[in-house]
């Protein structure tokens, strides 16, 4: 009897080991998902948990970046919600804030003189609470842009957080374009 007990506890602890174990690396990763797109990645040290809120917020990003390269605002504005608000990085000013009724103008200023839009997006975390999100990604840009008759590119990266909620069914940016 004492075998049987000691058996079964041994079963209960490697089944209770072996699912929060299972549970612990159930992460998100980039060899799983986009895999058709090199320029949208997960960072291969990000620790995203895997729910269907986390692939939703995902896909709106990845929707995002191929939206911006492929200049098609129509999309772009698709996943705007019309709450959008951005207060452009700078908090003491509203001087250069922006809701979503500038984003159109934004866009056609896009659309006019971008030639080429490069935009590399690695994602560092996504976390959903409820009916609000936000991912966590780094960048990548070049843009080849005209003026007139002048031909230039401007690059650079940085760090950057799109803020999402839930409207409906759908997930919509909210802030951080």
């Amino acid at each position: 009897m004492k075998i049987v007990g000691r058996l079964l506890t041994w079963m209960i602890l490697v089944t209770f080991v072996g699912g929060a174990m299972g549970c612990a690396s159930e992460h998100l990763r980039s060899d799983e998902l986009y895999t058709d797109d090199s320029d949208f990645r997960i960072d291969a040290d990000a620790e995203i948990r895997d729910t269907t809120e986390a692939r939703q917020v995902l896909d709106v990003v990845y929707h995002y970046r191929q939206a911006l390269v492929n200049k098609d605002f129509g999309t772009l504005n698709r996943l705007v919600s019309e709450d959008y608000y951005d207060n452009a990085g700078t908090t003491s000013t509203t001087v250069d804030d922006y809701g979503h009724g500038e984003l159109t103008s934004i866009f056609e200023m896009m659309a006019q003189h971008a030639e080429q839009i490069r935009y590399e997006i690695i994602v560092k975390d996504v976390q959903v609470d409820g009916l609000r999100a936000h991912v966590d990604y780094e960048f990548q840009y070049a843009f080849q842009y005209r003026i007139g008759d002048k031909e230039t590119w401007d690059a650079g990266s940085d760090v950057n957080r799109l803020e999402f909620n839930r409207e409906g069914d759908q997930w919509r940016i909210t802030s951080g374009m």
